[in-house]
């Protein structure tokens, strides 16, 4: 049974259960456009690379098809809450909904419940106390990436596809959600014409938070890779930092992936196949983010900028971008070495990210304890 709530009030644990349907609906429409063959792949806005070299910020058909499914179901469930949708806060959508998606988000908010939804919706699944009974809307923030790495989905990549969804109460990310769409792709059966056949059955939702763990999704967490040096991390395809190449010296750093695809990272470390990831620089938003700090902090680790301040996801139009880079980790105590490194390793070349003005960053809470210390005038 649904549960009764009064007007202007969210109960967390349903709003992640309707999550965890529309990712799988999400995965859906993905593989759908990708069945069809044409991407509707847009430029968004080329973005330079350290080297100079031009980079394209894609968005396609995909991205909008999802984005425009979840902003209506969520409108329908919970109209009161704030939803901040990377296509939508870029204007970046344009064009009618299609009669069945919007039919699709009818059913997701009106329908049953699957299995895993209904557990997340559930007090059975752990969530903290705080979160049991109805909170207030305007304490709430749905922050969503409908396709994450697009330009490596525009460009063939599968594997790598996440559908990201977090939920932030206070300004702290409590649940997140990923889907990884074409997770047990087969490119090889691909490239022999298989595709179609072997698309239907594929794709994985990963959920949870603080409380309740890491959910769904065949993660299997005590998997783990040894314990560093090498920190195995993943990195982003392209270089536009002087700054990375001297921290990976100083981490002793292997790469575990390069690929630009933040969500795919966060499985990646989930999953224990890399220590950390590494953003050292603005490239990322609260979108890419939000899901992926609650899933590490649910592991016993977690997110934060480059030198191991956090982030406040509190709703601010004018805070969405990660100004001050991106670190994730699921060990607490090997975050708290890895940015205590990254601040010691970048502070003679320059007053970065300190000198960064970020409305978002939550001022004194690096997890190492440092404080920053003087940089030469």
């Amino acid at each position: 049974a649904r549960r009764a709530m009064a007007a202007g009030t969210v109960h967390v644990p349903s709003l992640v259960g309707l999550l965890v349907d529309l990712a799988d609906a999400s995965g859906a429409v993905i593989r759908e456009v990708t069945r069809g063959g044409d991407l509707g792949v847009r430029d968004k806005g080329a973005i330079p690379t350290l080297d100079g070299a031009l980079v394209a910020d894609a968005q396609t058909e995909a991205d909008r098809r999802v984005e425009a499914l979840l902003l209506a179901a969520l409108a329908r469930a919970h109209a009161e809450v704030v939803v901040v949708g990377e296509e939508s806060s870029e204007g970046e959508m344009d064009g009618e909904m299609r009669e069945a998606d919007a039919e699709a988000a009818r059913r997701l908010v009106e329908g049953a419940r699957s299995t895993e939804a209904e557990l997340a919706a559930s007090q059975e699944a752990g969530w903290p106390e705080a979160l049991r009974e109805p909170v207030d809307a305007s304490r709430v923030v749905v922050y969503a990436d409908p396709l994450d790495g697009t330009n490596e989905y525009a460009g063939g990549e599968r594997e790598a596809v996440t559908v990201l969804m977090g939920v932030a109460v206070d300004g702290r990310p409590v649940a997140g959600v990923i889907h990884q769409p074409f997770h047990g792709y087969d490119a090889r059966a691909a490239a022999d014409g298989q595709t179609d056949e072997r698309l239907a059955p594929l794709g994985r939702t990963v959920w949870g938070g603080p409380g309740v763990g890491v959910r769904g999704g065949g993660v299997r967490m005590e998997a783990r890779v040894s314990a560093p040096p090498p920190l195995r991390a993943c990195l982003q395809r392209n270089l536009r930092d002087a700054r990375q190449e001297p921290c990976c010296e100083a981490l002793q750093v292997e790469e575990a992936c390069r690929i630009s695809a933040t969500g795919y990272h966060w499985l990646r470390v989930l999953e224990g196949s890399a220590h950390c990831n590494l953003m050292l620089r603005k490239a990322s938003k609260k979108w890419d983010s939000c899901a992926g700090e609650a899933l590490l902090v649910a592991a016993g680790g977690g997110v934060t900028d480059t030198v191991g301040r956090l982030y406040d996801y509190t709703h601010n139009p004018d805070a969405v971008q990660n100004l001050c880079g991106l670190v994730g980790f699921a060990d607490r105590a090997l975050g708290e070495r890895v940015t205590r490194t990254i601040q010691e390793t970048i502070a003679p070349l320059g007053d970065y990210p300190y000198d960064v003005d970020d409305g978002s960053v939550m001022p004194g809470t690096e997890i190492h304890g440092n404080v920053r210390h003087d940089v030469a005038a």
